[in-house]
């Protein structure tokens, strides 16, 4: 008759548990891996969306003609179309302005560097900003006034607050010899 090795089967529960712990350790660093991994396509991804535009708005500036905006009867400036596809987790993208400057979560329309930079955040991301060289990209958000777009206010950054597909229109408008980028997005209007 065979002589059972009491010590290996001593060492079979300390065995699974050890087994058990070191699985357990690999499948917690891939989920956190994973969502370092979300994040970073979420931001890679907004960064994309937001070079593209810059490459579309190059030529408007450096070729276009801006609608003097004191002119009623002015005909339209030139205007780029921009789709916008960006992710779920998108907390904020804003042309023209910082709007979290104190990180309290609590978002401004107010201009950074009068209008010439783009700050966006995804959740779980750190706020990302990109800068543009003085006065050529000047950001402004648009406003509906009798079927004429103008800069709403004296002057505030445009704001997106949610993922999705989103169509924006830039046009190169003049206000007081000034030229800014009004900005308004087409997808909520029904014309």
């Amino acid at each position: 008759m065979r002589r059972l090795n009491i010590d290996a089967v001593e060492m079979l529960p300390i065995r699974l548990l050890i087994s058990i712990a070191i699985i357990a350790a690999i499948t917690l660093i891939l989920i956190m891996g994973s969502q370092t991994l979300r994040i970073y396509l979420a931001e890679h991804q907004v960064e994309h969306e937001c070079r593209q535009m810059q490459s579309a708005l190059a030529t408007m500036m450096s070729s276009g003609v801006g609608r003097d905006l004191d002119d009623k009867d002015a005909p339209e400036g030139t205007k780029r179309v921009c789709r916008f596809l960006l992710p779920d987790s998108l907390v904020y993208l804003t042309f023209g302005g910082d709007p979290e400057k104190n990180n309290d979560g609590v978002l401004h329309s107010n201009l950074t560097e009068d209008g010439s930079v783009l700050c966006y955040k995804v959740q779980g991301g750190s706020k990302h900003v990109i800068w543009f060289p003085g006065k050529t990209y000047r950001f402004r958000e648009g406003m509906l006034a009798n079927n004429t777009w103008v800069i709403h206010g004296d002057g505030d950054s445009y704001i997106i607050r949610h993922g999705g597909t989103l169509t924006l229109v830039f046009e190169l408008v003049e206000k007081n010899h000034e030229q800014y980028i009004l900005i308004y997005g087409i997808d909520e209007i029904a014309w």
